[in-house]
């Protein structure tokens, strides 16, 4: 039994593990989201949108949140 438990994760890196799933699915839909709304954008008035900035921006948003 001992050396099972000893595999196990401990509480605070289930927390770090599932903060970091968290970050990045956010990111991910963050950034579907900003792809969506460029192609949008383009086919409507043909101006480029920057995601990468966008991107950056909203991680850094969320990692003052923190």
């Amino acid at each position: 039994i001992g050396e099972k438990r000893a595999a196990e994760p401990d509480d605070a890196e289930l927390v770090s593990l599932s903060k970091r799933l968290v970050e990045n699915a956010v990111l991910k839909a963050v950034q579907q989201y900003l792809e969506e709304t460029q192609n949008k954008t383009r086919q409507t008035d043909g101006s480029p949108v920057k995601t990468e900035d966008a991107a950056s921006s909203s991680k850094n948003e969320s990692n003052n949140d923190n």
